[in-house]
C-alpha cells in the first residue's frame, strides 16, 4: 500500500509539473520548431521526471563516487561507442577516421583495461566521434523539426531516426543477459546525467530553459556536423554527456543572450 501511495504521489507531482508548462502565443512560428507547443509539454514532463528521479540519483552518484572513478567510468562507456564511430566514419566516406576509431577500440580495450584509461589519446590517436544522425546528414537527409523525446530529451526527427541504428552498433545490445544489460544501460544513463549536471543546472537559471536547451542542442549538432569547424560561439558542445570535461561555458553564453 505504501509503495502504491508513493507511486501515485510521484505520478501526481510529474503531472503537476508538466501541466505547468507555459506555451507562448508565438509558439510554433520558429521554422526549426513547428511542434513547439507539444515539445514544451514533453520538456516539462521530462523536467518533472528529472527533478523527482534522475537528478537526485545523479547527484547522489556524483557525491559518493570520486571524480577519477567517474571519469574512468565515462571513458569505459566512450570506449564502447567506438564501433559506432568506426562504422559512421566509414559510411560518411572518412575511411581513415574509421580505421583510427578501430585502433582506439583495440588499444583502449586491451592496454587501457576496457577503456578505463584512454591510452590511445596518450599516443595521439584522436577520438573521431560520429553518430548515425550525422551520417544521415552527410547522405543529404534533412534534419526535420526539433523534437523533444520523452525521457531522453532534445533531438530532431533525423537524430531520432538515427537512434535505432546506434542501438544496434552498441556492443551491449548483443550481451543477451538481462542481469547485465539493464544495469549497464541504467549506469550509462545516470553517468551521462551526472556529467550534464553543471550545464543543466545553469540552463535552469535562464529566462526560458526550453529555448536555452533547444538552442544549445541545435548549435551543438551544427558544430558536430561541421566537425567542430563552426563559429567560435558553437565550438564547445554543451549537451554532450560524454565530453572529456563537460563545460558550462557555452551555457553561460546562452544565458547572456
Amino acid at each position: 500500500m505504501k509503495k502504491k501511495l508513493l507511486t501515485l504521489a510521484a505520478a501526481a507531482s510529474i503531472a503537476l509539473l508538466s501541466g505547468c508548462a507555459s506555451v507562448p502565443n508565438d509558439s510554433g512560428k520558429n521554422p526549426a520548431d513547428p511542434w513547439e507547443s507539444f515539445n514544451r509539454q514533453t520538456f516539462a514532463f521530462n523536467q518533472g521526471l528529472d527533478f523527482i528521479l534522475f537528478r537526485p540519483i545523479a547527484k547522489g552518484y556524483e557525491f559518493v563516487t570520486p571524480k577519477p572513478v567517474r571519469e574512468g567510468v565515462t571513458r569505459v562507456f566512450k570506449n564502447t561507442m567506438e564501433p559506432a564511430n568506426a562504422v559512421n566514419n566509414i559510411l560518411q566516406g572518412k575511411v581513415e577516421d574509421g580505421i583510427l576509431s578501430l585502433f582506439r577500440l583495440m588499444i583502449n580495450s586491451t592496454v587501457g583495461v576496457v577503456g578505463i584509461f584512454d591510452v590511445a589519446k596518450q599516443v595521439d590517436i584522436p577520438r573521431m566521434e560520429e553518430d548515425f544522425g550525422q551520417t544521415l546528414a552527410v547522405w543529404g537527409v534533412p534534419s526535420g523539426p526539433y523534437f523533444v523525446i520523452p525521457v531522453l530529451g532534445p533531438s530532431t526527427v533525423r537524430d531520432t531516426a538515427g537512434l535505432v541504428p546506434e542501438l544496434f552498433l552498441d556492443p551491449n545490445t548483443y550481451v543477451g543477459e538481462a542481469w547485465f544489460t539493464w544495469p549497464w544501460w541504467g549506469a550509462k544513463f545516470i553517468n551521462a546525467r551526472a556529467n550534464l549536471l553543471p550545464v543543466t543546472d545553469m540552463l535552469d537559471n535562464t529566462v526560458d530553459p526550453y529555448v536555452a536547451t533547444r538552442n544549445a542542442y541545435l548549435q551543438q549538432r551544427q558544430s558536430a556536423l561541421q566537425d567542430g569547424d563552426g563559429p567560435a560561439m558553437i565550438q564547445e558542445p554543451t549537451l554532450n554527456p560524454f565530453d572529456d570535461e563537460p563545460s558550462a561555458d557555452a551555457a553561460k553564453k546562452e544565458n547572456a543572450q
